[in-house]
């Protein structure tokens, strides 16, 4: 079940009330009587510690593409080339900023703790995918 989208206009102010439509979303799943596990999926515009917050304290899950900072890149590099596992994509998938197509990729663990800068928001995260292992 998709219980909200929402399409953002230019680049200002993208995530302004990311934590309220998130938050209205899981209702929206919960009052339709969802059951299983609630998972919201977030493009890196919405990586805020209080989207995020809003989230977990709603019990869901999140899916959320972290941008690419200093800190991301070095926890990506320090990930040694055999903790990489495969994954095939059926069909080959256009990434623009590499200028290719795509048809592998890999998925690795790596320790990571965002929004450390935000008392109370601090945030493990160990799953990173990547297409250029």
């Amino acid at each position: 079940m998709i219980a909200a989208t929402r399409l953002r206009g230019g680049n200002a102010a993208s995530a302004r009330g990311a934590a309220s439509c998130a938050a209205g979303a899981i209702a929206t799943a919960r009052e339709a009587e969802c059951t299983g596990l609630i998972v919201v999926r977030m493009d890196s515009a919405y990586y805020l510690a209080k989207g995020i917050a809003a989230i977990r304290r709603a019990g869901a899950r999140f899916s959320v593409t972290v941008p690419m900072d200093p800190k991301v890149t070095a926890a990506i590099a320090a990930i040694p080339g055999d903790a990489w596992s495969p994954i095939k994509y059926p069909r080959a998938i256009w990434d623009d900023q590499l200028s290719a197509w795509i048809s592998d990729a890999g998925i690795a663990e790596v320790p990571y703790t965002a929004f450390t800068s935000k008392k109370g928001h601090a945030l493990f995260a160990a799953k990173v995918r990547s297409a250029n292992r």
